[in-house]
């Protein structure tokens, strides 16, 4: 290699050495169709709504897909009913025999089952058949994580990495990024962690759901945008999917859910409008519809 002036001339040797470095590196970098990575392919072809749970309404069906091994970001405002989606969410997915950790680092494990159970049930005061029911249905299929501190993302995914392992778990709700030991501007450890749940999915073949809090803003009746979610613009880089659930004080329905990024199949995005049920606690997806039963028809007797 030659400098001429401000100029670099490459000669033969550096090409020769380039070579060399290729040669040493190509065969295990560059792979042809016969490649298990590319035959595995044939397996991964598929009808593109096969796969993946939905959301809990079936006008939605087609909207969006929770696959294995990916990461959704939820974000919106306090009280705009987060937890409560993702309560649905979870008994639809129970409903699909799916398995579910819920990790609930806001709230006491006692509060999430009962939340659960009230949800389940349609009412805020539930009978103890109900409670039988809930808690009998549940079994090996819905599990709580036992914890209010704040944790060490590490230890948490730790955890979740065992549970899948151990009780064949398929989807899991961390809710929420706030009680992560991670600091809103540690910018490196958003992408640490980011990359950290990704591969964690990956690993485990479950389907990560996190709660990310929302900015503060000057009127809280203001839309989101994707750019609102506070602190984790690297996280939500990486997601397969991020989502915002909003209440509308000023219009005929209650909630209003965006989708704006959706990585995969069904890459669908957009705003489904939604109507809150108070008993339950469910949103539903007409004003005129009744709450979903995730329990035997005698259970409601």
């Amino acid at each position: 290699m030659n400098l001429m002036g401000s100029r670099i001339a490459v000669t033969r040797d550096d090409h020769d050495w380039l070579l060399e470095l290729g040669r040493q590196l190509g065969d295990s970098q560059i792979m042809t169709s016969t490649n298990p990575v590319a035959q595995n392919l044939i397996k991964q072809f598929r009808p593109p709504f096969s796969q993946g749970v939905t959301l809990p309404w079936p006008e939605a069906k087609d909207c969006v897909r929770f696959r294995p091994g990916k990461v959704t970001v939820w974000s919106g405002p306090t009280f705009s009913g987060k937890t409560a989606l993702l309560r649905h969410l979870a008994l639809h997915e129970l409903a699909h025999r799916e398995k579910v950790l819920f990790c609930s680092l806001e709230d006491p494990p006692e509060e999430t089952w009962r939340e659960f159970i009230c949800t389940a049930a349609l009412t805020r005061d539930p009978t103890p058949k109900q409670i039988e029911w809930c808690l009998d249905s549940w079994d090996e299929r819905l599990f709580v994580f036992d914890s209010t501190e704040m944790i060490e993302p590490a230890l948490l995914m730790g955890i979740i990495r065992y549970a899948a392992d151990t009780y064949g778990i398929t989807h899991v709700v961390i809710d929420s990024l706030m009680r992560l030991a991670l600091r809103i501007d540690d910018y490196d450890g958003q992408r640490e962690t980011g990359n950290m749940l990704g591969r964690l999915a990956r690993l485990s073949n479950c389907h990560i759901h996190l709660v990310v809090h929302p900015r503060k803003s000057t009127n809280s009746r203001a839309e989101m945008d994707l750019y609102d979610i506070r602190g984790a613009q690297d996280i939500v880089a990486q997601a397969d999917i991020v989502a915002t659930l909003e209440r509308r004080h000023d219009e005929p329905y209650d909630n209003l859910l965006s989708v704006w990024k959706q990585r995969g199949d069904v890459n669908w995005i957009g705003r489904i409008q939604l109507w809150y049920h108070k008993s339950s606690r469910q949103l539903l997806y007409r004003s005129f519809q009744q709450p979903t039963k995730y329990l035997p028809e005698e259970a409601y007797a």
